[in-house]
């Protein structure tokens, strides 16, 4: 029986990505990076940065000359080549092993980071040179010198630096608050001036002799932030941040058209159930897309996380029960760390969640250089999410969440930091009204019922309510549907069709007999319910009730819509109740 090509999930090297997997050709990107001699790319964690450097660094290296076709000859850049191809002696580091420790436990762990790596380049290209020099290097930035030494004086290729996750280390000495082992790892002084050499300055200042003496023909650098390069200040002052290059933002991530021909792929390979895939690809579209790095710009999935989906597509042959991947959530203490009180981080954390608000920033701050001291300053604060993935462009003008993923992520801050108790709790209430929901076939109102009267009444303080709007409801009830429902149901919040976004869409995924819910929510404050007499109604607001059944006539003219769709209207009075009125007919209120 042949072997099926797997999902390239945990998969970095691309030797073993084009031999067992299948993949997205992203290679055409290389003739953009090609002009750059020193590129530094920029993207959050769990992003397929480390693909990237795997894939630079075989179609570079001219030991594997004779190994082109085998590598690359079925990709676009193998079809049409640079000029450049296997003609660099690649070295290549990962940052991301480095432990932090005390200052001498750093630069012992990262010591012996590079000696490894440099063993192993030495190693591999062993029978060009003797390399016994390096063994006497007294440190990283010696050892570096003593490479470049031996290329010197035996006429070798130039290197191909790639470093990835350039930052890792120096990024844990920043969400700690450890700021004199940073500063004492970039050079500065306790005021972070920079007045001192240190080993990891001395290290890149290694690599900017070489460029210019040109034993170093190209660097391409990974990380998360652009940071600790600026704070390097005079050791790597000739790195290019290009990242936001309109021409290479799809090099790490995916496209539309590039997921839809994956998914095919994916279940041509597998055998995989055809009815399953529109789901598939709206559980992809609503976790994973939606990131716009530059306003306007194509909008990316988050490669990884596809990879991790379809990986458990895959091996169970139906949609995995759970959506969200552990490993993509963004620690709190980056969220507390940036905010620089609870105080504040909560503030901020309100507008996104009880009112939906976005941040207005002007692009040109995401290109300028910026060290630590203005990474952290009150006004830098939705550029820093920017950067950790947490915040993409809506507008040309305005920051937001890009997905249910980091809406979700959001709304954990948001029980963790604010006065929102037991939420465990109210969790396990919710989770017994599902089952029950689930066991009868009951209605939709009895989870509403549960969510509003074990989370939202009994969790959240009083005065909240005062500012909230729709937004608060329509994602804080998904984030508890996700924790339970996501094997049975697909979901979206402000789902955009032709007549506008409704707020709440479940759709029941494959093989499920149940209707599809869309649910437009209208928001009173207790004062203006009160003085409405909105409890005490029994028709919907009018203009409510138009809006959600034209998303209900637009979701039924899709031509891939194969199921009825339940309406319902609820009215919510700030924390003194609800209304629920299932459209055409009206239940009751609460």
């Amino acid at each position: 029986m042949e072997n099926k090509r797997i999902i390239p999930y945990g998969v970095i090297n691309w030797a073993t990505l084009v031999r067992e997997c299948l993949f997205v050709d992203n290679t055409a990107y290389i003739r953009a990076l090609e002009p750059c001699r020193t590129p530094v790319f920029l993207r959050p964690k769990r992003f397929g940065k480390s693909v990237v450097c795997s894939m630079l660094a075989h179609y570079y290296d001219v030991d594997l000359k004779d190994r082109f076709d085998e590598l690359f000859g079925m990709t676009d850049i193998g079809r049409n080549p640079t000029p450049l191809r296997n003609s660099f002696l690649v070295l290549q580091f990962d940052f991301s092993t480095v432990q932090v420790g005390t200052l001498a436990q750093i630069e012992r762990n990262f010591w012996e980071n590079v000696k490894g790596s440099v063993g192993c380049f030495a190693a591999k290209y062993g029978k060009l040179a003797d390399w016994s020099k390096i063994k006497s290097a007294t440190g990283p930035a010696d050892c570096i010198t003593k490479v470049r030494e031996v290329i010197a004086e035996n006429h070798l290729p130039p290197l191909y630096v790639i470093i990835d996750e350039y930052d890792n280390f120096t990024n844990e000495l920043v969400v700690s608050g450890r700021d004199a082992e940073y500063n004492a790892v970039c050079g500065h002084d306790s005021r972070g001036d920079a007045t001192r050499e240190s080993f990891f300055k001395a290290f890149f200042k290694s690599f900017k002799a070489g460029l210019a003496d040109g034993t170093v023909g190209r660097t391409y650098f990974t990380g998360v932030l652009p940071i600790t390069l600026d704070d390097l200040s005079s050791g790597f002052n000739v790195g290019t941040v290009v990242n936001l290059d309109s021409d290479k933002l799809g090099m790490v991530g995916f496209s539309k058209e590039q997921v839809k021909a994956y998914v095919d792929d994916v279940f041509a390979e597998h055998g995989l159930d055809p009815a399953i895939k529109p789901s598939v690809l709206s559980d992809l579209k609503a976790f994973y897309d939606g990131y716009h790095f530059l306003p306007g710009s194509e909008p990316l999935y988050n490669s990884t996380i596809c990879n991790w989906y379809l990986r458990c597509l895959v091996i169970e042959r139906k949609q995995p029960p759970d959506v969200i991947d552990a490993n993509v959530r963004t620690d709190i203490g980056w969220f507390r760390r940036l905010a620089q009180t609870e105080t504040r981080a909560l503030e901020k954390l309100r507008g996104y969640i009880e009112r939906g608000e976005g941040e207005e920033v002007v692009r040109s701050a995401l290109s300028s250089k910026f060290g630590r001291a203005k990474f952290f300053s009150e006004e830098f604060f939705p550029y820093a999410l920017y950067y950790l993935g947490l915040l993409t462009f809506e507008d040309d003008v305005t920051l937001n969440m890009p997905n249910l993923t980091i809406r979700n992520m959001f709304v954990d801050y948001y029980d963790e930091l604010s006065e929102v108790s037991n939420v465990d709790e109210a969790r396990r209430a919710f989770g017994q009204a599902v089952r029950a929901h689930l066991k009868s076939d009951g209605p939709w109102r009895d989870l509403f019922d549960a969510y509003w009267q074990h989370y939202v009444k009994a969790r959240i303080p009083a005065q909240a309510f005062d500012k909230m709007n729709e937004n608060f409801f329509r994602t804080t009830f998904t984030s508890r549907c996700l924790d339970w429902l996501s094997t049975y149901y697909s979901f979206e919040t402000e789902y955009n069709s032709p007549e506008g976004r409704c707020d709440f869409l479940a759709v029941p995924k494959a093989g499920s007999p149940k209707s599809a819910l869309l649910v437009e929510f209208k928001y009173f404050t207790n004062a203006a319910a009160e003085k409405g007499n909105i409890l005490g109604r029994t028709d919907p607001d009018a203009e409510t009730v138009k809006q959600a059944l034209a998303y209900r006539k637009a979701l039924a003219r899709r031509p891939d819509w194969n199921h009825p769709i339940a309406v319902t209207v609820v009215e919510v009075c700030g924390n003194a109740g609800y209304n629920w009125f299932d459209l055409p007919g009206y239940c009751s209120q609460i």
